[in-house]
């Protein structure tokens, strides 16, 4: 009795042209994504316009249907104009997947080499057992195809592949790049040892740019804010996922 009742005043009042809604009940925030929150905070938003200043770059990307692991448009599009901007010789790309990312590097950069560096193509989580450092992102490592997307297209003969855990692998072979895109494991421990270790190919001057500064990636987030306690005025990129340091 008492829902038809419930059915029967809400038709009425469907029919008088009111909505009867429930009341919205809040969903608590888990604790890890809470506190993730609260450090993002602490790193400040910049308008990526306001670090192109008054540089008007062309770049080349392709249109497509996302992909989980690729990079989304809203992120590539500031990566790639300030990349067009800066005109590197040498680019360190650390996590190449798909290559997505890698070939509208090359092709944005006509003239640059693009070091580009990825996991072992026979790399398991069964194997990593001796005492590396903890990865994430199993699932996209498991069904990657590395570089399918620049495999014979005209940009490949400008890109070097490198295969090899990041915590391990020898930077030295990576050449001399001033401009760094770090999107490998996104944990703490590797977000720290991938940047540091492209900082000592590049000491002074280099450009560093991040992926998945966000609230579900709480070790970049807390790795990009211990660096800007370290005195590095690293910033977020308004509209993005992108955190963003340019060595002065």
């Amino acid at each position: 009795m008492r829902n038809r009742l419930k059915r029967a005043v809400k038709s009425l009042f469907w029919r008088m042209g009111f909505q009867v809604q429930r009341k919205a009940i809040p969903v608590p925030i888990p604790k890890v994504e809470r506190e993730t929150g609260e450090m993002l905070a602490q790193i400040p938003r910049v308008d990526p316009i306001a670090i192109l200043g008054d540089a008007k770059p062309r770049i080349v990307l392709a249109v497509q249907k996302y992909e989980d692991g690729m990079l989304p448009l809203y992120d590539a599009i500031p990566l790639l104009s300030i990349l067009a901007a800066e005109k590197p010789k040498e680019v360190l790309e650390i996590g190449t997947y798909m290559g997505h990312t890698t070939r509208a590097m090359a092709e944005t950069l006509e003239m640059a080499t693009i070091n580009t560096l990825d996991l072992p193509l026979d790399f398991s989580p069964e194997m990593d057992t001796n005492g590396a450092l903890p990865k994430d992102d199993f699932h996209l490592i498991s069904r990657r195809i590395v570089g399918r997307e620049f495999k014979g297209v005209s940009c490949e003969k400008r890109i070097v592949q490198h295969f090899g855990d990041t915590a391990k692998f020898d930077y030295q072979k990576l050449g001399r790049p001033t401009f760094f895109f770090i999107d490998g494991s996104h944990t703490y421990e590797y977000c720290k040892n991938d940047t540091e270790k492209c900082l000592g190919l590049c000491p002074k001057g280099g450009t560093f740019l991040w992926h998945d500064c966000d609230v579900t990636h709480p070790g970049v987030v807390r790795f990009i804010r211990d660096w800007r306690g370290a005195g590095r005025n690293v910033v977020r990129l308004e509209g993005t996922c992108l955190a963003y340091w340019k060595d002065a």
